[in-house]
């Protein structure tokens, strides 16, 4: 289908590419801005608190925790009931107000509910938000490549709304006169993630309308598209190990999310100013931008999915040496960009991947299967993982940083070579759907 003829579709009636492009930037731009308000600064803001590392762990835990969860309401309603953007819309508006009351917390165990609850709001609208760019993309018309592409460049969005929010933090606080050490009084990285969660909320119901895969397929013998997406493991060829190296994979990301920050103000090798922990992990988002933006567009039709996977997965144990290293620090700082480079290429290249083998009607549901996982269960056994590791290595309020970064070093160069003999391209394989999938 061409553009000129999205007029004819009854749900992107009056929307050109154009304004299709902006309007989906634009819900990546707010889905993570919400996310990256407290994300990068929340585990300092707690160790400055004195909540210990097991703890910390554990909060984070939990937020990985609903992304089990997820798919069982999330893809389920969006492929089967509910049109997309009011899902996203209901979610999003419960959302923040978890996150406010969140915000005036102040024990371990209170934070830990309400981060579950904020968790199993926002969590599910991560799988739908890709699901209905995909959608709307496909129905644009042109290859393969150009959609993915396409696909590339409207997720960036989401990462300039994760640096934009970082920059903002600094001045929220300094609106709302926070503690700029963040050991007293409401935390305003889960003030400023609810206010974004509001705008997010209305601007959803903005968004064309993208009603239940199963209703425009017609597709209705399989009422449980999550259970047909477990068909994969079955029908798609290297499609398990695909998935259990990201699992591992994804069990090492958080010594990044949870430890960077502590890490960067511990005054060992850097001493960053509290509120500054955002702004300057952004670096990362940075680099993001650049290998989504022109990197993965110009690798990913040339190279393949599968050199993108081991440019990436090379790049994060080079990040932790780094940072086990710890001088100069100029150096641990650059290397955040290798975070961003390697998400681009990781994270991104394994949601097409799967959007490439999944059947039509359960892309919601294979998306959040892959949220599953990595972002559940990985990051979820990572959390406790990390925080625990962090804790072992703590005497006396001091960390040291050597042996906690060694670990996911070693692990993360491990999988980086698993990738390397496991994973088969989609661009040689058949789809699960018995279609062939064309080179590019």
């Amino acid at each position: 289908m061409s553009s000129a003829s999205l007029s004819d579709v009854p749900e992107a009636a009056g929307v050109s590419r154009t304004d299709l492009r902006v309007r989906l930037s634009a819900m990546m731009f707010l889905e993570y801005a919400v996310w990256g308000a407290w994300m990068p600064i929340l585990s300092a803001t707690l160790t400055n608190r004195g909540i210990p590392g097991t703890q910390i762990g554990t909060i984070y835990g939990i937020m990985w925790l609903a992304c089990i969860a997820a798919p069982f309401f999330g893809g389920q309603i969006a492929d089967r009931f509910m049109p997309g953007q009011w899902f996203l819309a209901a979610s999003h508006l419960l959302a923040a107000g978890a996150a406010w009351i969140l915000s005036l917390q102040t024990g371990a165990e209170s934070i830990m509910l309400w981060i579950g609850i904020w968790s199993l709001l926002f969590m599910p609208t991560l799988a739908v938000t890709n699901a209905i760019a995909f959608h709307h993309i496909e129905r644009t018309g042109g290859t393969e490549g150009e959609r993915e592409r396409e696909f590339a460049w409207i997720r960036t969005a989401g990462t300039i709304g994760w640096i934009a929010v970082s920059f903002l933090l600094p001045v929220f606080m300094n609106l709302t006169n926070a503690d700029k050490t963040g050991k007293t009084g409401a935390i305003p990285e889960m003030q400023l993630a609810a206010l974004a969660g509001v705008v997010m909320a209305i601007y959803s119901l903005l968004l064309p309308n993208t009603p239940p895969t199963a209703r425009v397929s017609g597709e209705t013998t399989d009422p449980l598209a999550f259970r047909k997406a477990f068909g994969l493991f079955r029908t798609v060829p290297g499609f398990t190990a695909f998935m259990i190296v990201s699992f591992i994979a994804a069990t090492e990301f958080q010594f990044y999310y949870l430890l960077s920050g502590p890490f960067l103000e511990s005054g060992v090798f850097t001493n960053i100013p509290h509120e500054w922990v955002s702004p300057v992990k952004s670096i990362s988002q940075w680099a993001e931008i650049v290998a989504m933006a022109i990197l993965l567009p110009y690798f990913l039709p040339r190279k393949g999915m599968k050199w993108c996977l081991l440019l990436g997965s090379f790049a994060w144990p080079l990040r932790y040496l780094i940072f086990a290293i710890g001088q100069p620090a100029w150096l641990v700082v650059a290397s955040l960009g290798l975070h961003g480079f390697g998400y681009a290429f990781v994270i991104v290249g394994q949601q097409l991947y799967v959007d490439r083998v999944a059947p039509k009607d359960i892309r919601s549901s294979a998306q959040a299967l892959l949220n599953l996982i990595t972002l559940g269960l990985g990051n979820w056994l990572g959390s406790e993982f990390c925080g625990r590791v962090m804790e072992y290595f703590t005497k006396n309020g001091q960390t040291n940083w050597v042996p906690v970064f060694i670990l996911p070093t070693a692990l993360t160069l491990i999988c980086a070579l698993a990738y390397l003999f496991t994973f088969r391209d989609p661009s040689t394989e058949s789809s699960a759907s018995g279609e062939a999938i064309p080179s590019r």
